[in-house]
């Protein structure tokens, strides 16, 4: 099963998320991953924070992307021409297929059609799961998931867990991530969705994690 990247970028003054070169740069940079990987890549826009861009692409496996491409030529000439212009805030992969996550610009464009998913913005809710915890918060999660399924449809939601995880604090064994994407049609109903009784029948989960992080973004225009 191949697996999901989810870069963060930030943009460095005086760049914006309309410079041409920026745009210029991460429209090359999305067609080289997507050459050298023959999966879709998207570029998408935080909307709490319009400074920070996420890459979403798919990868046959961690090693295709960490050892392969990483160290590259391919790469490092991808980063040169961005250098001065983003810089790198973390990078994840989890276990989930790209073609599984809603995009908010799977729509029909240009002749192509996407998943069915295109809503204006999707969430990003990274879940840090208590030590331990991992098969209670999946009970939990798999009982209630079709409150929210039922909420966001005809969209569908994906989900999948980090496979770089990160060593706990203390240095005992590695903190279990979660991440769910989630389609709406603004953060606004999203906001909505956590005031209903279905959110608290959902959340059940809530007792098997430290905390979380949701944050929402849409798809950054290339003008290509």
């Amino acid at each position: 099963m191949t697996i999901t990247e989810l870069a963060l970028l930030r943009l460095l003054p005086p760049t914006t998320s309309t410079t041409p070169s920026l745009l210029s740069a991460l429209a090359n940079a999305k067609t080289v991953m997507e050459s050298y990987t023959h999966h879709r890549f998207h570029i998408l826009q935080q909307v709490e924070d319009p400074t920070l861009l996420y890459i979403l692409g798919e990868w046959d496996s961690l090693t295709q992307h960490m050892e392969g491409f990483i160290p590259s030529a391919t790469n490092q000439a991808l980063l040169t021409s961005l250098h001065g212009i983003v810089e790198v805030v973390s990078l994840t992969h989890y276990d989930v297929p790209l073609t599984q996550l809603p995009v908010p610009d799977a729509v029909e464009k240009k002749g192509r059609r996407g998943n069915g998913n295109g809503k204006g913005v999707v969430s990003i809710a990274r879940h840090f799961v208590k030590a331990g915890q991992k098969g209670k918060f999946e009970e939990a999660f798999e009982a209630n998931k079709g409150e929210l399924q039922e909420y966001v449809a005809p969209g569908v939601c994906g989900w999948g867990w980090r496979v770089d995880r990160e060593k706990e604090e203390e240095g005992q064994g590695e903190r279990e991530e979660f991440v769910l994407f989630s389609p709406w049609e603004s953060v606004d109903a999203h906001v909505g969705f956590g005031k209903t009784e279905a959110f608290e029948r959902y959340a059940g989960f809530r007792e098997w994690i430290d905390g979380a992080d949701v944050k929402h973004a849409r798809v950054l225009e290339l003008g290509v």
